[in-house]
């Protein structure tokens, strides 16, 4: 990794910071080194390389946010790519939950934290990859013990302008 980049490296903690609502983030996969992206066109939501068209792969956080009981504050993610939050559907029971972007507002668990290099909803269930290829999911941390998935699948490391 270049010595710019690496020092452009963040903690995604100060990511729902104030100042940062209108920065442009990229988030990248500890498990794949691809960035979280999203299509310009439909509700895709996948991983894709870093450097490749910049909006597909450009996230901002939203202005509206929530505070959980235990104080965490949960923004919506903006796809710079097509102007929609990034959300999911919550199937406890399912291993691999889909995601992908909706218009903001929507009840689709739109709210995330970006806390100690984790994306996670309002319903705790975690962003990660799959072990094999571009695919998204969101699921509980559970499962890594339970289903043998590599812990470094719910790493993001997120990087601003």
């Amino acid at each position: 990794m270049p010595v710019g980049l690496s020092a452009l490296m963040l903690t995604v903690a100060g990511s729902l910071s104030t100042a940062s609502a209108a920065t442009n983030w990229q988030y990248s996969s500890e498990h794949e080194g691809t960035c979280l992206a999203s299509s310009p066109t439909t509700s895709s939501v996948w991983t894709a390389d870093c450097h490749g068209t910049f909006s597909w792969v450009s996230w901002h956080w939203g202005a509206d946010s929530i505070t959980t009981p235990t104080g965490q504050v949960m923004r919506r993610l903006v796809s710079n790519a097509n102007g929609d939050c990034l959300g999911t559907r919550v199937d406890s029971d399912a291993l691999a939950n889909p995601v992908f972007t909706s218009a903001c507002g929507r009840n689709d668990n739109q709210f995330w934290s970006g806390d100690s290099h984790r994306l996670e909803n309002d319903n705790e269930m975690e962003l990660r990859t799959s072990d094999n290829g571009s695919a998204v999911y969101t699921d509980y941390y559970s499962v890594v013990d339970s289903h043998n998935i590599d812990p470094s699948s719910f790493v993001w490391w997120g990087v601003h302008d």
